[in-house]
């Protein structure tokens, strides 16, 4: 039977700012004003960013979270709309507090965030019902460390009502900024078909240094296909059968900022098409590579053609391992 949705995206979307060309003296200078370039505003966080791209790369996704009654959950909204994400499973809450990032772009494209304070902006056990994640083929988790009121609410649920209903569990991850501690996940783990930390994040939940070692501890631990993603390095796949690196692409990055979530929705395209996981981390190396090259955590890249063009044209790097 086919599924109403290819993907459904749980996690953050927030209202991102975003400044480029910020002078290095805004972080270390004693001055008070300070010029930059022209400040932007679209969607941002994890599962919105992931969301955006996978429906630009074609496939049918939708966000499932929830968001503000107010003029920040209108503009969320709208511009997932816009890029074609189904926005039927959003839910509008007046006790939710929607996110606002100030996302500070260095002139080397690297970037620092200011993150404003949200409230409820999770689903809940309650909220997963016949009709909902039942609906896909994937559900994508944006991201681990980064789900509000579904981690103390009902994540070994939803994830178990995707499975039973023959969806498969991609997990991203993000830093551990509310204290859950390295082991808060330990137990869903087994529950995840591909989980796709960066070095950092895998570091801190392992303790481990070396990426093939945090691959195997994941492994371990029950997951299915572990991707560790190392920024400018590349990235490292491994499962029960294979293991193997990619070597990045060759850019010059204007901005940083949604390149690992720009990744996942890479990787989740492909896996839907049935490729083989060599050719899936290929397109998510490049499709998270080719959103560097423009400002905005998930405006720049748009469509699979895109993405295709610039592997074509774009030389890799080679990395000693």
């Amino acid at each position: 039977m086919r599924k109403k949705y290819d993907v459904i995206h749980i996690g953050e979307a927030n209202h991102d700012f975003t400044i480029p060309d910020v002078p290095d003296e805004f972080f270390t200078g004693e001055g008070e004003t300070y010029s930059c370039g022209v400040v932007t505003d679209s969607v941002g966080g994890d599962a919105g960013n992931q969301s955006s791209c996978v429906a630009r790369l074609g496939d049918r996704n939708a966000y499932f979270g929830r968001l503000d009654n107010g003029v920040t959950g209108n503009r969320i909204e709208g511009i997932l709309r816009e890029r074609g994400v189904d926005t039927s499973l959003i839910i509008r809450d007046d006790s939710c507090h929607t996110p606002r990032i100030l996302v500070n772009v260095r002139r080397d494209g690297s970037h620092k965030f200011l993150v404003g304070k949200g409230e409820n902006y999770g689903i809940r056990r309650k909220d997963v019902v016949p009709g909902t994640l039942d609906e896909t083929r994937i559900l994508s988790i944006a991201s681990l460390f980064m789900l509000d009121t579904l981690d103390q609410d009902g994540l070994e649920y939803a994830l178990q009502f995707c499975r039973d209903a023959g969806g498969v569990i991609v997990a991203d991850m993000t830093l551990d900024i509310k204290g859950h501690g390295p082991h808060f996940y330990d137990d869903i783990y087994p529950m995840i078909d591909y989980l796709m930390p960066s070095w950092d994040e895998a570091s801190y939940v392992t303790g481990l240094e070396r990426e093939e070692e945090m691959a195997d501890y994941f492994l371990s631990l029950g997951a299915g296909n572990v991707i560790i993603k190392l920024g400018s390095k590349g990235c490292f796949f491994k499962n029960g059968q294979e293991r193997f690196y990619a070597d990045p692409y060759v850019i010059r990055p204007v901005d940083t900022t949604g390149c690992g979530d720009n990744f996942t929705a890479g990787f989740i395209h492909t896996l839907l098409k049935g490729l083989s996981m060599r050719e899936c981390v290929q397109f998510a190396s490049a499709t998270g590579a080719l959103n560097a090259l423009g400002l905005g955590a998930s405006s720049y890249v748009q469509s699979e053609q895109m993405v295709l063009d610039f592997m074509a044209r774009t030389p890799q790097r080679h990395i000693e391992r």
